[in-house]
């Protein structure tokens, strides 16, 4: 199975300086989204003087636009729970993507990074987004919120979002395995870990690659590589498995049929795996059907294929996407490794992501 990926107009795209054999075609054929993002100033230097002060790139487009534009209008008016957000901030999405999911009534509110609402500072002096504004008091004359309480961290988010609204009849099937399906759940766990741990900062240093770091392209693509490798052969031996019990029905996603937390924590990568071929050479790198080596790998990146296809075709993803060219601008920063976020930072550094 072959997949087609909508490609940015690429006369309006930002090119690179330091190379000039930036391929740009499909993510995943051929060349083949842990803690939220703080949201800060971002500050760009040359590639030659870094030691020169940094000047502030405020080009940054301010709002989302497209599908995740519309989304973000339906929920601008008041409401007691508030979520505080950056439209180019994968973790954002992630909780985004939940609340979409679950059609959990909410407020919207981007942040704008170089001007923050002091609101928002009072709920949260540190700045970070995804910060969500829980209300916890109200008054009982007039029901208005006498209280809200701050929650961030994307994954303490999105499963505080589906332990609150749990009722299946308002916001639908949980996005963890309940009742007595313990096991289940610490599954999930895990991959979830493996993807905070593993493919996201393995997709940074991606992207961050530039010809003078220690690490050659190829040697963290073939990393990346073998993280996506590891969570696909997962999912096929989990349905492997399921089919010959006869306990679970096939389908796309982790859980086969069921989408649930494990892919809402990596679907804002998937959607941008599009930006390390439009800015690295080789891109993504994932060889197509037929050129994969062994039996099994074949088998294992068609199972990827599967996965990543109905995820990023998922309308909760789909509806909090704003244009793919506004993710090409906001990540050329990264592509240059001039981000001054602490996701780059630490990438750069070699530390843990924040």
């Amino acid at each position: 199975m072959s997949l087609t990926l909508r490609s940015p107009t690429l006369s309006k795209l930002p090119q690179l300086t330091f190379t000039s054999s930036i391929r740009r075609s499909s993510p995943l054929v051929s060349l083949t989204s842990n803690r939220p993002l703080p949201i800060q100033i971002q500050h760009q230097r040359t590639m030659s003087s870094s030691s020169k002060p940094a000047t502030v790139d405020t080009s940054l487009q301010g709002s989302p636009t497209g599908a995740a534009a519309l989304f973000a209008s339906s929920h601008s008016s008041p409401h007691p729970l508030k979520l505080y957000g950056g439209w180019f901030c994968p973790f954002v999405q992630r909780v985004w993507i939940t609340l979409a999911e679950k059609n959990i009534p909410h407020q919207y509110i981007e942040i704008n990074p170089y001007h923050k609402a002091p609101e928002f500072l009072a709920l949260n002096p540190r700045g970070l987004v995804p910060t969500l504004a829980v209300p916890t008091s109200t008054d009982p004359k007039t029901g208005k919120v006498k209280e809200a309480k701050p929650l961030y961290e994307s994954l303490v988010l999105c499963e505080y979002l589906d332990e609150a609204y749990s009722d299946p009849s308002q916001y639908g099937e949980r996005l963890l395995p309940q009742d007595d399906d313990a096991y289940e759940r610490a599954r999930c766990r895990l991959w979830i870990d493996h993807i905070s741990s593993r493919i996201v900062p393995a997709f940074y240093r991606f992207i961050q690659h530039t010809p003078d770091k220690p690490y050659t392209i190829e040697e963290i693509r073939a990393e990346f590589h073998g993280h996506l490798k590891s969570f696909a052969k997962e999912m096929m031996l989990s349905s492997s498995s399921s089919s010959s019990e006869g306990s679970k029905s096939a389908g796309p996603f982790f859980l086969g049929d069921k989408f649930s937390l494990v892919d809402i924590m990596l679907a804002p990568w998937a959607k941008r795996l599009f930006l390390i071929d439009h800015y690295k050479p080789g891109g993504v790198g994932i060889p197509p059907a037929g050129q994969r080596g062994s039996e099994e790998d074949e088998e294992i990146w068609k199972r990827w294929e599967e996965w990543y296809e109905a995820v990023t075709e998922r309308e909760s993803v789909k509806k909090t996407w704003s244009e793919d060219e506004q993710y090409v601008e906001a990540y050329k920063r990264y592509a240059e490794d001039t981000t001054q976020s602490e996701v780059g930072k630490a990438t750069r550094s070699g530390r843990s992501l924040p």
